[in-house]
């Protein structure tokens, strides 16, 4: 028989104390399950504020770099800039949409988009050209209408199969043709094809009409479309085609601004005076314009459980020079514009569920500045 100490020591634990010690490891649970949901959450948090922020830059730098390039190969010849773009393929306008006019970028506010359109859209125009593209002069006899070449001072940079623009003036219409055959010392043909309808084109070039090495065009226009940075590009494999594929750029781009950078000193002094969004419609106005100002507001990835933008971003612009449409800061502080994010209504919303980062900068039109004036 064993001694009654022994038999007290293999009773094992009681009712009571195993409640106790179940009670103490659910508390446990719930604490370790109360810390890894904050820190998860604190990590998604962090981790879309980073989405936003490479989304962001990266959208900004893909903008900047093509509009640094704008008007390369078009404004060697300041007197043409802005003239009216004749362009024919089987007889009729690209489908696609060719560029109306000879200008750098063309900028369409977002009010005049029209169809529920965010943002502005930035339209950029250069030559393909990768070698160099530099202007040649049309010389006597000149191109009579009909004519198979254009009889010029050197062809220089040209090859079979470019795209190439005759000018005049600002004012008469500049023709798109296509140099169909290895260039010689002293003309570009000319023979009817495709791009070079019957009689196309249909008005004379005189000698000192100038002929401008398009390659295969650069003609890009940049616009958001579902939350997307998109980028529409001319097809000159395809030029009929119509609508023009566009390709994504960034995700999570929610609004863009962009704003013509003009010198409106008398004379020109080349420093920048004001930032607008009023196209110019003279050789003399796009002239002036010598930089674009870029806005864009990337959105983070993560849906947050609580509001945490309660009002649309703010994008401080300064003083000087001026902006278009800017108003005092909410601070009170400068000169601010308030972007539409979807935040700034009452009521809960899902734009108050995500962080928003707003990048600008202001890109110089060189080979606007480079351009003799």
């Amino acid at each position: 028989m064993m001694t009654p100490h022994i038999a007290r020591t293999q009773r094992g634990v009681t009712l009571i104390e195993l409640m106790v010690g179940m009670l103490v490891g659910m508390l446990a649970v719930m604490l370790i399950s109360q810390v890894l949901l904050v820190s998860e959450s604190q990590k998604r948090t962090t981790t879309g504020g980073a989405d936003a922020q490479v989304n962001g830059a990266l959208a900004l730098y893909t903008m900047q770099r093509d509009l640094q390039m704008a008007g390369y190969g078009i404004t060697s010849s300041p007197n043409v800039i802005g003239c009216p773009i004749s362009a024919r393929f089987n007889g009729a306008t690209p489908a696609g949409g060719f560029a109306t006019n000879l200008v750098p970028v063309v900028i369409t506010p977002e009010a005049s988009r029209g169809g529920g359109a965010v943002g502005d859209a930035v339209r950029i125009l250069a030559s393909s050209k990768g070698s160099f593209s530099v202007p040649t002069r049309v010389i006597p006899p000149g191109y009579a209408v009909g004519n198979t070449d254009f009889p010029v001072r050197a062809g220089v940079g040209f090859a079979q199969g470019d795209l190439a623009l005759v000018a005049t003036n600002d004012v008469q219409p500049c023709w798109v043709f296509q140099v169909t055959a290895a260039p010689a010392a002293r003309s570009l043909p000319r023979a009817n094809t495709a791009w070079n309808s019957a009689n196309a084109p249909d008005v004379a070039y005189g000698d000192g009409a100038v002929l401008m090495n398009l390659g295969t065009l650069v003609d890009t226009r940049y616009e958001i479309n579902g939350n997307v940075l998109q980028s529409i590009s001319f097809d000159f494999a395809n030029p009929a085609t119509s609508p023009r594929p566009a390709v994504a750029v960034q995700p999570d781009i929610v609004n863009l601004r962009a704003y013509y950078g003009r010198d409106t000193s008398v004379p020109m002094d080349g420093v920048i005076d004001v930032f607008d969004q009023t196209t110019p419609t003279t050789n003399a106005g796009w002239l002036r314009v010598l930089a674009v100002r870029l806005l864009v507001v990337a959105r983070s990835s993560t849906f947050e459980k609580e509001q945490v933008t309660v009002a649309n971003p703010e994008w401080s612009v300064g003083t000087d020079p001026a902006v278009a449409g800017a108003t005092s800061c909410a601070s009170g502080t400068g000169e601010c514009i308030t972007i539409d994010v979807g935040a700034g209504v009452t009521g809960d919303v899902p734009a108050k569920h995500h962080r928003y980062k707003v990048f600008d900068t202001v890109v110089p039109l060189r080979n606007m500045l480079w351009s003799s004036q």
